[in-house]
């Protein structure tokens, strides 16, 4: 059963890459879910989220300093495709030769302006639980936000998601930032090689 989930998975992301994230459309509008980022991104750390004490905060106070960190969109009850990026995601962490927690910081929201901070924090443990080493207090954040924010973070990523049948269909990505919230490079799909994720990382630690 969980091989077929994970086949089912990986042909939805297929698709996704192959039909979802094109230039534009056959009648010229712009595609409507897809991965579109710009080299030049930046991201707005002004943009509000609620961390695991409820309270809004801006996004630059979530993060770690002058660490670089890795942004994912994410839903965490995803019946389907983002299962396979945790797993990329914890594939990489304890795969790298970076500390998270001191290299590198990670940073989850989600995409889902209905899900809430338990919703969040009950993601945020499974994934801990499956790290090799714990990293610190700081080094894993899973946000939740209004669909104000969240449609904020998604246009200036560029990553763009879409409602069909009450399900949300969606890429896989994890984008590498520097503290200041510029862009080093995004990864699309669901896996993540350690060496290019790494060298990215520390090219994002002077930015």
């Amino acid at each position: 059963m969980q091989l077929g989930k994970r086949a089912g998975a990986l042909l939805v992301l297929t698709l996704v890459l192959l039909f979802g994230a094109s230039p534009g459309s056959a009648d010229g509008r712009a595609p409507k879910m897809g991965v579109f980022t710009r080299p030049d991104a930046t991201l707005d750390l002004s943009v509000t989220f609620v961390g695991a004490d409820e309270a809004p905060k801006p996004l630059r106070s979530f993060l770690a300093g002058n660490t670089p960190f890795i942004l994912v969109p994410t839903f965490y009850h995803c019946p389907r495709l983002c299962g396979l990026t945790f797993a990329g995601l914890e594939e990489f962490v304890n795969g790298s030769a970076l500390r998270l927690g001191v290299d590198y910081q990670i940073v989850t929201y989600s995409f889902n302006p209905a899900e809430r901070t338990a919703d969040a924090e009950e993601k945020r443990a499974r994934f801990l639980s499956r790290l090799k080493q714990p990293p610190g207090a700081a080094g894993v954040v899973f946000l939740t936000s209004s669909k104000e924010s969240i449609d904020a973070i998604n246009a200036q990523l560029d990553f763009r998601v879409r409602m069909a049948d009450k399900e949300f269909e969606h890429s896989s990505a994890i984008f590498i930032f520097g503290p200041s919230g510029q862009l080093v490079r995004y990864f699309a799909g669901v896996e993540f090689p350690k060496e290019r994720v790494d060298a990215a990382l520390r090219s994002g630690r002077g930015l």
